[in-house]
């Protein structure tokens, strides 16, 4: 059996179709069905029909129907809380297999939460191989309740699922798919520091704020109105905000949609820091970039400078704060008039660019740093673990992991050896290019001890790497 994951206290629900009355008469904007949502804890909601939210009892259960959080959009805890609870969303069918902690039986899940004893191991294994214990999740007693009982599995046919079948689906209140990541509602802020000024900018996208902006600031993540300081821009056109005199440090902004009295949707957070001792340019050269993400994955750059670069520009990217050049990717422009740029084929990830004058081998004047996030499977990793375990049975070894705190995008690199801490590359190992696997498997081993660990795969070197396993096959 796979080891339970440790949730780490990510809570989401769904509500099926439009806000209930009291929340549509704060908004201008109606949030669709299917759009995830949170406020400032790491509570994640899913918006639908029925104007109710359903709570997700566990990550385990949030990963059955979603692969990440990139689609999550942030909105203010008083708009949060006139959309009412309706009750507990089930596994998605057909994703795992799942049993009750306390009975040995175990089940498929079929729609509407029903649950289907499987009622032989040889069913099992005619359905899902062999390894058909590794797809086993054990549900609490108390989210047991949750599901119903159905006839059970007794030949080794199951229904079909679809692939994009929706929560609203399961819980019979819609069948209108999930909005796609072009079509929700959302806010893009986007900036950077001159001297001691902060510029801010920023982007709606099927939104309306008739009563305006909120602009938010503070010295921690996830600024809020009220309660932090803040700009109000009134007027619903407004697509700009400067703080002045701000002293050396780290500052977060955010943008809020106002509705007259407390925040809707939120935008993104935007960090921006001020060095000790800043002061306003004076340089006469400047370049001032933009920047926008379709959700193809496409980044578009845009940006004015005051000067004629008679050599064009670089444009330059990193995953690192103030790229350059040499030294970073980059597109060389060479016609002077060039104000935009794009960059395609990048994994999901958040990225840095900078735009800067081009002086025949190096850089001159550059533009302000800007960050995007590039839609996919993928979050920040830096606190990120992966636990590796396993055990040898009739020669064979078996591998499972688990993955906290992080996604590997591109799967996972299981690397051998008969030395300690194997590496990639370097030594023997599997491939596997699915995120959500984790087991493996190794045959036709020599009888010695081996030392085993799973990496984050980043294209073609390794990450984050698991704990060493030593196994010894007899």
């Amino acid at each position: 059996m796979l080891k339970k994951i440790i949730f780490s206290g990510l809570i989401a629900l769904f509500v099926l179709s439009l806000l209930p009355l009291s929340a549509l008469a704060m908004t201008s904007t109606t949030l669709k069905p299917g759009t995830l949502i949170k406020c400032q804890t790491n509570s994640v909601y899913y918006l639908g029909a029925d104007g109710k939210r359903y709570v997700f009892p566990n990550e385990k259960t949030y990963k059955t129907w979603f692969a990440d959080f990139l689609l999550v959009i942030p909105i203010s805890t008083e708009l949060l809380g006139d959309i009412p609870i309706g009750g507990n969303a089930t596994y998605k069918p057909g994703a795992r297999l799942v049993k009750i902690t306390t009975d040995p039986k175990v089940y498929w899940v079929d729609k509407q939460g029903t649950l289907r004893h499987i009622s032989t191991e040889s069913i099992a294994k005619q359905l899902w191989g062999n390894y058909w214990p590794y797809l086993i999740d054990d549900v609490p007693d108390a989210f047991f309740v949750n599901y119903k009982m159905g006839s059970p599995i007794t030949t080794p046919v199951l229904p079909a699922i679809e692939s994009d079948y929706t929560i609203n689906e399961d819980k019979t209140l819609s069948t209108q798919p999930d909005p796609t990541y072009s079509e929700l509602s959302k806010i893009n802020l986007t900036g950077f520091v001159e001297g001691n000024v902060a510029k801010l900018t920023w982007t709606t996208e099927n939104l309306t704020a008739e009563s305006g902006f909120k602009i938010v600031m503070a010295n921690k993540p996830d600024p809020i109105y009220p309660g932090n300081d803040f700009h109000y821009k009134s007027n619903p056109s407004d697509r700009n905000d400067t703080w002045y005199d701000l002293s050396a440090g780290t500052y977060y902004f955010r943008a809020c949609q106002y509705l007259d009295s407390k925040c809707g949707i939120y935008s993104n957070n935007l960090t921006l820091t001020v060095d000790s001792g800043s002061q306003p340019s004076t340089s006469n050269k400047s370049i001032y970039l933009k920047a926008s993400v379709a959700a193809n994955g496409t980044v578009t750059l845009n940006w004015t400078a005051n000067f004629l670069s008679s050599l064009g520009f670089k444009t330059v990217k990193s995953t690192q704060l103030n790229p350059v050049y040499p030294g970073n990717d980059y597109h060389y422009l060479s016609e002077p008039s060039n104000t935009s740029d794009t960059w395609t084929g990048l994994s999901g990830g958040t990225y840095h660019f900078r735009v800067c004058e081009y002086l025949s081998g190096s850089c001159g004047t550059y533009s302000n740093d800007v960050s995007v996030v590039v839609p996919g499977t993928t979050t920040d990793n830096s606190g990120g673990t992966i636990t590796l375990s396993g055990n040898v049975n009739s020669g064979i070894v078996y591998l499972n992991w688990v993955v906290k705190n992080m996604v590997s995008s591109k799967g996972f690199k299981i690397v051998k050896s008969t030395e300690p801490n194997p590496v990639y590359p370097g030594n023997d190992y599997h491939y596997l290019t699915d995120p959500d696997i984790r087991t493996d498997s190794w045959t036709d081993l020599a009888p010695v001890t081996y030392h085993f660990r799973v990496c984050e795969y980043l294209g073609s070197a390794c990450g984050i790497y698991s704990n060493d396993l030593s196994l010894t096959v007899q």
